[in-house]
């Protein structure tokens, strides 16, 4: 008698999402995760064992640009070896995707911002085949795996939570309304359910995240009351702030830091400049006196804090004395952690058609001129901190020890402290003593 082939299971197809970019697309790749997993794909544990690989893009900056093609230029060839389909999302798609469909004929797939949310059914109408068999997850199974570590939001003791997309500023240098349209409110129930669902999964630290942060609510409270309502959250025991506009709200803003406990001792307010004349040919407000005041205030009223801010080099207009300004703010202010940007010429954005261009090789001395400057600061800062005790949380343990970060740094952007202890635990949050520094980290120990 003939043996009876038995049918062949037709097993799920996988994703595996790459994000580049800024905490805001890891909270957009969060968004793409669970459409995907509602359309009944698994999550694969790397690209190359992906049927279908998504990349998340970042173009903020021409090396962001350039750091999007490389990825989607190896993605190509693997995808050759691996017979998987390529999708490429948000912000590089959403500014170039004539290029790519003129350029990239391998990408089977691009669409940008604002679809994140939609892209299980964006790619099941576009490759049915690859959907036709799949049975639906029932709601306890998709919240396993929309809580699994899989995801990168949930692999760590800390998570992003998105308050709002886009952006109403029209900053002269930046690209972002073009690409995220204008500014939008997450409601606060979607918060709190995201900041919930985040501690769930295991988070201690939730960073609050958007373009712009104390826009949120406009001129209302409903920043302030969404800030307390997510600090009450069960379970939660750090709340950070991140991309703070330096602004009359942000003042407000302030008192806060002071009557919430949670609140981490960390102020991120981006200036760009301190010269009142760059300020205004970037549009943007503020001069020297007013943000040395604003920070301390921050200082005033959560001690401990310390600041991370932002400067643009070589903006169009820039003078010689403009950058002096930014060396004295940083020599009198002492903000403990300086991004330094070189300006990036943006096509689309105001900035780009400006008058006195500087060329590539002033802007980077000027950038140069100032990390030396900052970087003489940072020495006398680390010998500030070498004895003293900080509250802290560990973010990951090796075979070598711990990889601790203090509540005054964010995770991925600041310093960390190395401890030789591999018995701590990922999460675990006591205090750490430092007791050495390297140029930006530092070495110390664990105090339970």
């Amino acid at each position: 008698m003939p043996k009876i082939k038995e049918k062949e299971e037709i097993l799920p197809k996988s994703f595996y999402i790459t994000t580049l970019g800024c905490p805001k697309n890891t909270v957009d790749s969060m968004s793409m995760h669970q459409s995907l997993l509602k359309e009944g794909l698994l999550p694969a544990n790397d690209p190359e064992a992906s049927d279908f690989h998504l990349i998340n893009t970042c173009t903020f900056i021409q090396d962001a640009t350039k750091e999007t093609i490389q990825t989607i230029l190896d993605s190509i060839d693997l995808k050759k070896k691996n017979k998987q389909k390529l999708v490429v999302v948000g912000c590089f798609a959403e500014r170039a995707g004539k290029e790519i469909s003129d350029d990239l004929p391998e990408v089977d797939l691009h669409f940008g911002t604002g679809k994140y949310d939609q892209a299980g059914d964006i790619l099941k109408k576009t490759f049915p085949l690859d959907f036709k068999e799949i049975k639906e997850f029932n709601e306890d199974i998709l919240e396993r795996l929309t809580l699994s570590n899989s995801i990168e939001n949930y692999s760590k003791p800390y998570s992003y939570v998105k308050i709002s997309d886009g952006c109403n500023r029209g900053c002269h240098f930046c690209i972002i309304p073009n690409l995220r349209g204008k500014f939008r409110d997450s409601s606060e129930e979607s918060v709190l359910s995201d900041t919930r669902r985040a501690v769930a999964a295991g988070a201690k630290e939730i960073a609050l995240v958007s373009q712009d942060t104390v826009f949120y609510g406009k001129d209302t409270d409903k920043l302030l009351q969404l800030i307390e309502s997510v600090s009450e959250v069960e379970g939660l025991q750090i709340l950070r702030l991140l991309y703070l506009y330096p602004d009359k709200k942000m003042e407000r803003l302030l008192d806060l830091y002071g009557k919430i406990d949670k609140i981490a001792p960390y102020l991120e307010s981006p200036l760009q400049h301190v010269s009142k004349s760059v300020l205004k040919s970037m549009n943007r407000t503020g001069e020297y006196s007013y943000f040395k005041s604003l920070f301390e205030k921050a200082r005033s009223v959560k001690p401990g804090l310390e600041i991370r801010t932002s400067f643009i080099l070589g903006f169009p207009g820039e003078t010689t004395a403009d950058v002096d300004e930014i060396i004295r703010f940083i020599q009198d202010v002492k903000p403990e952690k300086v991004n330094l940007f070189p300006y990036s010429p943006q096509e689309g954005t105001k900035g780009f058609d400006l008058e006195g261009k500087l060329k590539d090789k002033e802007i980077s001395k000027r950038v140069n001129l100032v990390r030396d400057v900052y970087l003489e600061v940072l020495k006398d800062t680390h010998q500030s901190r070498i004895g003293k005790i900080y509250p802290a949380i560990v973010d990951e343990v090796t075979e070598e020890g711990a990889i601790v970060r203090r509540f005054q740094d964010a995770p991925e952007i600041d310093e960390v402290v190395f401890v030789e202890d591999r018995n701590l635990r990922v999460g675990q949050i006591g205090n750490v003593k430092v007791e050495s520094f390297f140029e930006l980290d530092m070495a110390g120990s664990w105090i339970a």
